[in-house]
C-alpha cells in the first residue's frame, strides 16, 4: 500500500511539473504575441487582423534577412582576414624559431673528461672557458723527460690553451686516446658546421620569403573592404527599413500603439 501511494505521488508530481512548464510556456507565448503586436488582445490574436500582422511580419522578416546576410558575409570576410593573418604569423614564427635554434649552439652533454679538459658534444670546457669544437686544432706533445704529456688547444683566432698531464696520474696512452677523441669530435663539429651553414642559408631565405608573403593577407583585407563597401552601398536594406517603418505606422494608425 505504501509503495503504491509513493508511486502515485511521484506520478502526480511529474504530471504537475509538466503542467506548470506548459502553462509557463503558454504564458510566455501570449506575452510575446502582445509585445510583438501591441494594441490589445484582439489585434494580437483575432483572425480579422491576420493580414495586418502578416504585413508587419513580412517587413520585419525582410529587414532581418538582409541584416543577417550582411552580418554573415562580413563575418566570413573578417574570418578570412584572421585566417590569413594567423597563417602569415605562424609561418614567420616557425622560420624565426628554426633560425634561433640554428644560431644558438649549446655545449651539449659531457662525453668525457681528462683532468681540466672536459669534452662535450659541441665544445670543450677548460676551467671556466668554453671553446667551440668547430675549427679547433688539437695536438699532443710528449715532454722531454717523458714524465708528462701536453695537450694544446688552438682556437681559430689563434688563442691557445695548454694543459699538462703528469705521467704518474695520466699515462701517455690515455692522454693520446683522449686527444684522438677530441680530434674526432672536432671533425664531426666541422662537418656539422658546414651543414648548419647550408641550413642557416635556407632558413634565412625562408624567413625573408615568409615575411614578404603578404599577398593572401592583403587580398583577404581587400575582399573585406569590398564586402563592407558593397553592403554600405546596397539600397535594399534602407528600402526595407523604410517599408518596415511604414508597416509600423500602419499598425499604429490601426491600434494606436507603435510596434518595435
Amino acid at each position: 500500500m505504501a509503495t503504491a501511494m509513493h508511486s502515485w505521488k511521484g506520478h502526480f508530481m511529474f504530471v504537475l511539473g509538466w503542467a506548470i512548464a506548459v502553462t509557463a510556456l503558454a504564458m510566455w507565448w501570449v506575452l510575446w504575441r502582445i509585445v510583438r503586436y501591441p494594441g490589445g488582445w484582439t489585434y494580437a490574436f483575432h483572425q480579422e487582423h491576420r493580414e495586418a500582422r502578416s504585413a508587419l511580419d513580412d517587413a520585419r522578416g525582410t529587414v532581418r534577412g538582409l541584416r543577417r546576410t550582411a552580418r554573415r558575409e562580413k563575418w566570413r570576410a573578417r574570418a578570412a582576414v584572421q585566417r590569413a593573418e594567423w597563417a602569415y604569423r605562424r609561418r614567420v614564427r616557425r622560420a624565426e624559431a628554426e633560425l634561433r635554434q640554428l644560431d644558438t649552439t649549446h655545449r651539449g652533454a659531457r662525453i668525457e673528461q681528462l683532468g681540466a679538459i672536459a669534452l662535450h658534444k659541441h665544445a670543450v670546457v677548460v676551467g671556466n672557458n668554453e671553446i667551440a669544437l668547430a675549427g679547433l686544432q688539437v695536438r699532443f706533445e710528449l715532454g722531454r723527460s717523458k714524465s708528462a704529456s701536453y695537450v694544446y688547444l688552438t682556437q681559430p683566432d689563434g688563442l691557445e690553451h695548454m694543459e699538462r698531464y703528469g705521467g704518474a696520474q695520466y699515462p701517455e696512452d690515455a692522454v693520446r686516446r683522449f686527444v684522438v677523441r677530441v680530434q674526432n669530435a672536432v671533425a664531426a663539429a666541422d662537418k656539422l658546421k658546414e651543414q648548419r651553414v647550408g641550413s642557416l642559408r635556407a632558413v634565412k631565405a625562408e624567413l625573408r620569403e615568409a615575411r614578404s608573403a603578404t599577398e593572401q593577407m592583403e587580398e583577404a583585407k581587400e575582399r573585406l573592404e569590398e564586402t563592407r563597401a558593397r553592403h554600405d552601398a546596397d539600397v535594399r536594406l534602407p528600402k526595407a527599413r523604410m517599408a518596415l517603418d511604414d508597416a509600423r505606422s500602419t499598425w499604429q494608425s490601426l491600434t494606436g500603439r507603435r510596434p518595435l
